[in-house]
């Protein structure tokens, strides 16, 4: 049995070629790195390299050894990185979306549902929401479709619809709707990562320009200090609810309104039964 660190002294060494380099790379003595090598040759039983006065170099053995150990290290951290991501998926429910104002609502309902499991969640494009649940980097994704991919089961999991949010000096905060081509052509400010509103936002205003900021602590504030308009939507609206003394004004395109739904892999609705019957409840 070959000690790790043996093979990744061998490893470093096929690298760099010289004892001095790789002593310095591995924050070792020239003397315990000797040893080292002296220990690999004892353990294969063949010689590993070509000794010149102050100097060795890796023979054919010594290069398909340092081959063979690179391939093996590569395994061990593979081994190691998908035992953790197991423990990590039995105590976490990653839950990917493709908009921030689904989990804004659902978090809390997946919080009861899995009792005492961390609950963690990411926005990303939909391709990357696929190929995590495909992976089980995901338990569930949020989709504004249902899948109709056979290796997926999808439920209903609630709507959002798309506000203009406007300071009360606008010249359209008081109207009971508006339309994305009445506003295009003015500045907006808007969170960075707004998943599948941002180009739907972009398309339907394309003289518009966008102010992003990051997270929601600045733009809450950047918003209540400016007299720019910005986004919010009905969610956003019910859980943190408006900014400052600012009016929502719903968009009366059809492109404002989004269904969502809860999407796992085909088999898995029967052990999220339980979450799958709070959804159904939630949306009544």
């Amino acid at each position: 049995m070959i000690e790790s660190y043996l093979l990744e002294h061998l490893v470093v060494f096929s690298e760099h070629r010289t004892l001095s380099e790789t002593a310095s790379v591995l924050h070792l003595t020239q003397p315990t790195l000797t040893r080292s090598m002296n220990k690999l040759e004892e353990t294969f039983g063949v010689p590993l390299f070509t000794r010149e006065k102050k100097r060795i170099r890796l023979n054919e053995n010594g290069w398909m050894a340092a081959r063979y150990a690179k391939e093996i290290l590569r395994e061990e951290e593979k081994m190691i990185a998908q035992v953790k991501a197991l423990d990590r998926r039995r105590r976490t429910i990653t839950v990917g979306s493709c908009a921030p104002g689904p989990m804004m609502e659902l978090v809390p309902f997946l919080t009861d549902a899995f009792t005492g499991m961390t609950v963690s969640t990411e926005i990303k494009p939909e391709k990357e929401l696929l190929a995590g649940l495909a992976d089980h980097t995901y338990q569930f994704v949020i989709l504004n479709h249902p899948s109709d991919d056979a290796a997926h089961y999808s439920e209903p999991c609630g709507s959002e619809h798309l506000c203009a949010c406007l300071p009360p000096s606008h010249k359209r905060a008081y109207d009971t709707s508006i339309r994305f081509d009445e506003l295009n052509g003015e500045n907006f400010l808007m969170m960075k990562n707004v998943g599948v509103w941002s180009p739907i936002v972009r398309g339907k205003m394309p003289n518009s320009k966008f102010r992003m900021q990051d997270d929601q602590e600045s733009f809450r504030e950047v918003v209540e200090h400016s007299l720019l308009p910005s986004f919010s939507t009905d969610i956003s609206l019910r859980v943190v609810g408006n900014y400052g003394d600012r009016l929502s004004v719903p968009f009366s395109d059809p492109e404002a309104q989004m269904n969502f739904y809860c999407v796992c892999l085909a088999g898995d609705e029967t052990k999220y039964k339980t979450w799958f019957e709070i959804l159904r409840r939630k949306m009544g």
